[in-house]
């Protein structure tokens, strides 16, 4: 099962009650009927925690009932996880371990940080994994609690219990065997400026690279050549856990508008089928092998698909506020919370979906308050008929007296409310929202809570708030300051005991990176035809994020990323004038990449080389009879190398004509006018070459032709 909650956070002390139904607790205080066997919850279903009421319930997700209930002081969002024999309340300030057959306490201890881990119930496990802080915590036999040597994705499990996980900011793929204490290796590597994610594609691992959207199956340690999907991906693209029946399920955020993408990885090249979901806040997606669940959180619905991306059914959240959280239980079913854990809507392997809701109390025995017998097979015997030796094959049990049920205490007079449940903060741009769950009241109404606030630069407050109320936002707060915060319930009789949320600590939001530092194009601008041209430039301010890589196009020349501050475009024609364009894409704490802001320098194209031929002034001058068609050959160089020797030289339709040329010299603008070569031909054509740059060849460049 692979979980995500809401960032809820508290330090209120620890108190739990173990208890089930009423006839059963009665049943077992009496020594008549046994204890809820831990069997009857081998995984079978999915435990949840309902904040408003305060209790761990068990769905059994075939019937869609819940079936036990015990009491626990939990935190707002906790998530709870379960192995064979045991469960766990997993929340930001601790998480308490509890014994699935008695319904009790067992230990409670520190999560590794405040942050909201991923919960995985899978063979070895389960694992609370924290990306961000990166760290995996076993639950199981043998608990442990596994650094990973940097931030990671988040982890697939492959069928014989092996844990794959990504460090993001190494391309490292490294694994963690089912029963190991710690990183079992990194035997594959990924591009590591590459944005991506793993899942589980034919029982195998596979890495989905979101730069280049090919799909590379991991076989041992070998990261395989990868397959086009067919489809161009977003940076922030999620696959599911695992593919559906070949078909791998990807959602795909997108810039504009969000798409369920659903490729079918049996094929080279992959075929694919994207499904439209418009402008929403996606969750998910969460495969069963048979079935594709989505959340759109903004309209608090759950949606679910077949493997061809054909919608299956569709239903709606009572509660479409705050983060719902999808899981996939052992027994192949998604379970979707809402945030208070009021109510469950369970996905079956055929796409229905079924509302359970966890604001009643679970199932309990009904009939007569006084205690039933058993007979051998260990079911109640309350239909009057005899209990029935040959169920089991032993000779039948005496029955135990009944008992009757004790008068009830005298009332209890009222006193002040105890403590609120759930406190918890969550932190914002110099402000924090604190959340609480209802204070017992003890017999007298709550009129008021009163929330207060300490940092560690000595600012502090409180205000009071409703008695109804549930949560408040804090404003006016310094970012980069650590506080703790406080809420207190007051009724009639006066005011009860605080529970305070463990230091939370406002930060601005992370924003796109400024623009690129001093983008220069540097060349040799006298040379020709070609030259090389080095762009450099300097870090901008990344505004919060990680920088990832730099984006360089360059028109004409394409688009690279780059992981430094200088790229360098090998022989640019002199007459191309090219704008190159950089910016920073960083990511951000969640993982999310955001493009920066550009910045822009250009290469200057210098004008092609042209030779203008015309006819100049009449001369006698080497023309021999004085007639009016000898004149001068009127000749104008532009575009070429300034300050250079060119060699110029004239021909004619008349083959018999000839002539060593000229060498003219160029002006600082590559520029060159004069009248050479007297010419007489009338009727003839004309023309001139330049064909040597400073007495080397070079490849001719030819005037206008010019009638005679």
């Amino acid at each position: 099962m692979t979980s995500k909650r809401s960032a809820a956070r508290a330090s209120q002390p620890f108190v739990m009650i173990a208890v089930v139904c009423v006839a059963t607790v009665g049943a077992v205080v009496a020594g008549v009927t046994p204890p809820l066997a831990a069997a009857k919850f081998a995984n079978t279903g999915h435990w949840m925690y309902n904040s408003v009421l305060g209790m761990v319930f068990h769905v059994d997700g075939a019937t869609g009932n819940l079936d036990a209930e015990f009491p626990i002081d939990a935190e707002v969002g906790s998530q709870v996880l379960q192995s064979d024999t045991s469960g766990w309340v997993v929340g930001p300030a601790r998480i308490t371990e509890f014994d699935k057959e008695s319904l009790s306490p067992r230990q409670s201890d520190k999560p590794p940080s405040d942050e909201i881990p991923l919960g995985i119930e899978v063979v070895g496990g389960p694992y609370a994994v924290y990306p961000n802080t990166g760290r995996i915590i076993r639950l199981g036999d043998p608990a442990a609690s596994i650094p990973t040597d940097g931030a990671i994705g988040s982890p697939v499990v492959t069928p014989d219990g092996t844990m794959w996980f990504h460090l993001t900011g190494k391309g490292q793929i490294c694994t963690l065997a089912k029963d190991a204490v710690e990183v079992s290796g990194c035997p594959v590597s990924a591009p590591p400026d590459h944005a991506g994610a793993l899942t589980i594609v034919d029982d195998r691992p596979a890495f989905l690279d979101l730069f280049t959207s090919k799909l590379h199956t991991i076989d041992g340690d070998t990261l395989g050549e990868g397959v086009d999907l067919g489809v161009q991906l977003s940076p922030n693209s999620r696959p599911a856990a695992q593919d559906a029946n070949g078909r791998l399920a990807i959602l795909d955020p997108g810039p504009a508008q969000s798409s369920l993408v659903m490729v079918d990885t049996t094929t080279t090249p992959a075929k694919s089928v994207t499904v439209a979901l418009g402008t929403g806040d996606y969750d998910g997606p969460v495969s069963t092998g048979e079935v594709v669940a989505l959340v759109d959180r903004q309209n608090g619905t759950v949606l679910t698909y077949s493997p061809d991306g054909k919608r299956k059914d569709e239903k709606p959240l009572k509660d479409k506020t705050g983060e719902p959280a999808l899981s996939v239980g052992e027994d192949k079913r998604v379970y979707v919370e809402d945030t208070n854990g009021t109510q469950v809507l369970v996905v079956a392997d055929d796409g229905k979906v079924t509302n359970v809701d966890v604001t009643r109390k679970a199932a309990t025995s009904t009939g007569p308050t006084t205690t039933k017998t058993s007979d051998q097979s260990g079911q109640a015997n309350n239909t009057g008929q005899p209990p029935n030796p040959n169920r089991t094959g032993l000779p039948p049990r005496i029955p135990t007296p009944e008992r009757t049920t004790p008068p009830p205490p005298p009332p209890v007079p009222p006193s002040r409310p105890g403590a609120p449940v759930g406190v918890a903060a969550q932190p914002g741009n110099g402000s924090a929202t604190v959340t609480w769950g209802a204070a017992p009241d003890n017999r007298a109404p709550i009129t008021s809570y009163v929330v207060s606030w300490q940092g560690s630069n000595g600012q502090a407050g409180s205000v009071p708030v409703g008695g109804g109320a549930g949560a408040y936002q804090v404003n006016g707060l310094a970012n980069g300051v650590s506080y703790t915060f406080t809420v207190a319930a007051t009724n009639q009789m006066g005011t009860g005991p605080g529970a305070s949320t463990g230091p939370v600590t406002p930060t601005a939001p992370v924003s796109p990176a400024a623009a690129p530092v001093n983008v220069q194009a540097s060349y040799n601008a006298n040379a020709r035809p070609a030259r090389d041209v080095t762009l450099t430039w300097a870090q901008p301010a990344l505004n919060g994020g990680t920088l990832v890589h730099y984006t360089v196009t360059a028109t004409g020349l394409g688009t690279q990323q780059m992981p430094g501050t200088q790229v360098v475009y090998p022989q640019v024609p002199a007459t191309q004038a090219v704008t190159f364009t950089v910016a920073a894409v960083t990511r951000t704490p969640d993982g999310q990449f955001l493009n920066g802001a550009p910045a822009s320098a250009t290469h200057q194209a210098v004008p092609a080389s042209v030779v203008s031929l015309s006819k100049g002034r009449l001369t006698e001058e080497y023309c021999g009879d004085v007639n009016d068609s000898c004149a001068w050959m009127d000749v104008v160089l532009t575009g070429f190398d300034p300050n250079t020797h060119y060699t110029v030289k004239p021909y004619s339709t008349n083959a018999e004509y000839g002539n060593e040329g000229y060498t003219t010299r160029t002006d600082a603008n590559g520029s060159s006018s004069f009248e050479r070569f007297a010419y007489a031909g009338t009727g003839e054509t004309v023309w001139v070459v330049v064909t040597h740059r400073e007495g080397t060849p070079i490849t001719p460049v030819r005037s206008n032709d010019q009638p005679w």
